[in-house]
């Protein structure tokens, strides 16, 4: 399969996040406080739809208008090559939803805390056990979302610190009109990291990549294809993203010959790869292509 032969279809969803309070009855929330809350949100979404549907899939974060302590997070879902046969699945608004629900009372269940012990079950489902020996049963991806470490930076900023503001009780969490999350002032020191990742294998090889599609936000990762598959890479050459800023030309099937690293990390238990490109050593130009359609 070449680059330009890839099949790419998508489909989108929205999920609402409200916070409640004198605050934000009376329009006193902080505006910086609330653009660093919008941002957690949509990471938070983002990380739960990737643990869902895996990291080849392309997950876009839009947030709409902001009134009264609430906005919503559109998502779109983008399918690519290969892993467009589980399109068909894709977007189950109820997984995402569910996905999200289950890991916010997760980490109240946990109390910030590490598991003692988890069991998984043929279902997809897991026994998650507390240090105080209770077990709550949930669908794998919520435990996956509630360990991750990302998500749980997300959780800290839109839960953890929004609700150690003055004036901010509740957050609310709906999709489809339907409250599907909760938490309260009480429960705001459970939510942050949970466990750490080791690295268990790093690598770096230089090689040529074809650009797929490349991306002009920070944090955003590039699809690029390797010869053998598309993957997303996280671009991590600051020089190279600023030449790209400055207006760099590139056209689809433009080659990128970079050192890519390739690092493998383990956090309660579960593996995780990494894929980053560290520099950029040069850009060929494709052959007769037409120009590459830009992300955002």
């Amino acid at each position: 399969m070449q680059a330009e032969e890839r099949h790419d279809e998508a489909r989108g969803m929205s999920i609402l996040l409200r916070y409640q309070g004198p605050a934000v009855e009376d329009g006193t929330m902080n505006v910086y406080d609330a653009a660093a809350n919008m941002t957690a949100f949509s990471d938070f979404v983002v990380v739960a739809a990737h643990k869902i549907y895996g990291e080849d899939v392309y997950v876009k974060a839009e947030v709409t208008a902001f009134k009264h302590g609430s906005f919503g997070t559109d998502l779109l879902f983008e399918v690519v090559g290969a892993a467009a046969a589980i399109l068909p699945m894709l977007p189950d608004v109820v997984s995402v939803a569910t996905t999200v629900k289950e890991s916010i009372e997760l980490y109240r269940f946990l109390k910030g805390e590490e598991p003692q012990k988890v069991e998984h079950r043929e279902d997809n489902s897991v026994n998650v056990t507390n240090n105080s020996g209770n077990i709550i049963v949930i669908n794998r991806p919520s435990l996956q979302l509630t360990l991750d470490p990302k998500a749980g930076k997300a959780a800290a900023q839109f839960i953890g610190e929004a609700l150690s503001k003055a004036g901010v009780d509740s957050i609310d969490i709906s999709s489809e009109g339907v409250r599907i999350a909760q938490a309260t002032t009480n429960d705001a020191q459970y939510y942050h990291p949970i466990g750490d990742e080791d690295t268990v294998t790093e690598s770096v090889t230089r090689m040529g990549l074809v650009i797929e599609m490349l991306s002009f936000k920070d944090g955003n990762k590039w699809r690029m294809w390797n010869g053998a598959e598309s993957l997303m890479y996280a671009m991590e050459d600051d020089d190279f993203s600023g030449r790209v800023n400055a207006g760099e030309a590139f056209r689809k099937g433009d080659i990128l010959i970079r050192d890519v690293r390739v690092k493998q990390t383990k956090a309660n238990g579960a593996l995780k790869l990494h894929r980053a490109i560290i520099k950029v050593h040069d850009h060929k130009i494709g052959l007769d292509q037409p120009p590459l359609d830009l992300g955002e």
